[in-house]
């Protein structure tokens, strides 16, 4: 069986990879760039899927919260979040999924022509020909608009890398005037800090930072129930279906489970979507819950100062662990 998969980021390339030992599998990419992200993902990812810790540029036991000029400490119960630089990680799971069996092409996806796929490379239009095409090629899949399916929802955030604003952990900024309805940051990224917001507030975040600097923007999805994940035999895998976690934005270990979740189907002959909703969407629609009433003033300032407590800040972290979600 012939499985072709568009976009060699976290989803794609975990999808070939896992798919490659049994299956005929091409993995289409685009270019090797660095991704506008922060980096930050579940430190448990690298052992699960063998992934090299040497890429790993930093590993924190704590987050910072910051509101109303006040600081949250909140512990991670180990060093459990992890900060890679994208274009090394992305490149580096391509390569595993190539040493798996998959072959990886540099083209770009233009659409479908008699049941097949035109990938453009090198200014030649060339059609590969699938049993199976999985789509992981970002929030705004050219697949998807292909096969006239909805777009996934999605918002702006504004970032930049800099020098000036040193951090030694991730700093979440909950003040609506720095984050809106979400939440500005500064993560270490290396030898720089990345700092973002989610929405139109990136001024207001340099001007708290005192700094000055010109943003570059890029979207994110916003999760909700009814994104389609499949037609026929083509699936949507990582931000393609928009399985990014809902209020933390996470995007990197989502897209990796949505491939093995795939895979799995795949290989099974099981229901991918009814697969992904058993290990997810539960987690999902609370964290969406969560989302809401933190777009709410009054309640954004109880839940984020309750915080403060250790029970509740247990609670917290456990939930993004994912614990007591399976």
């Amino acid at each position: 069986m012939k499985i072709l998969v568009i976009g060699g980021g976290p989803a794609g390339a975990t999808a070939g990879r896992l798919l490659a030992k049994d299956f005929d599998v091409t993995l289409i990419q685009d270019r090797d760039w660095d991704k506008p992200c922060g980096g930050g993902t579940k430190s448990k990812i690298f052992n699960e899927f063998q992934i090299p810790n040497d890429i790993i540029k930093h590993q924190l036991d704590y987050v910072l919260v910051r509101y109303k000029n006040e600081q949250i400490k909140i512990d991670l119960k180990g060093k459990n979040l992890s900060i890679v630089i994208r274009e090394e990680f992305d490149k580096t799971l391509r390569n595993l999924a190539q040493k798996a069996g998959a072959k990886v092409i540099y083209g770009k996806f233009k659409g479908f022509e008699n049941k097949k796929a035109i990938i453009k490379i090198n200014n030649e239009k060339i059609l590969f020909d699938f049993d199976i095409l999985i789509a992981a090629d970002g929030v705004n899949s050219s697949v998807r608009k292909a096969i006239n399916l909805p777009p996934v929802p999605k918002i702006i955030t504004h970032y930049a890398r800099i020098d000036e604003y040193k951090v030694k952990t991730c700093e979440f900024f909950f003040d609506r005037k720095l984050g809106g309805d979400y939440y500005a940051w500064a993560f270490p990224h290396e030898n720089k800090t990345h700092i973002g917001s989610v929405g139109e507030n990136f001024k207001n975040l340099c001007d708290y930072l005192g700094i000055n600097v010109k943003p570059k923007g890029y979207f994110i999805p916003t999760w909700q129930e009814n994104i389609q994940m499949q037609k026929e035999n083509i699936y949507f895998v990582g931000d393609a279906a928009g399985h990014v976690m809902p209020l933390s934005f996470e995007g990197i270990y989502y897209a990796i489970k949505s491939a093995e979740i795939l895979a799995n189907s795949i290989k099974n002959n099981l229901n991918y979507p009814n697969e992904w909703n058993k290990r997810f969407a539960k987690e999902f629609k609370f964290m969406k819950t969560l989302e809401n009433i933190i777009k709410k003033p009054i309640l954004r300032d109880l839940m984020i100062k309750a915080q403060k407590f250790n029970t509740i800040q247990n609670i917290s972290v456990n939930l993004w662990l994912g614990k007591g979600f399976k």
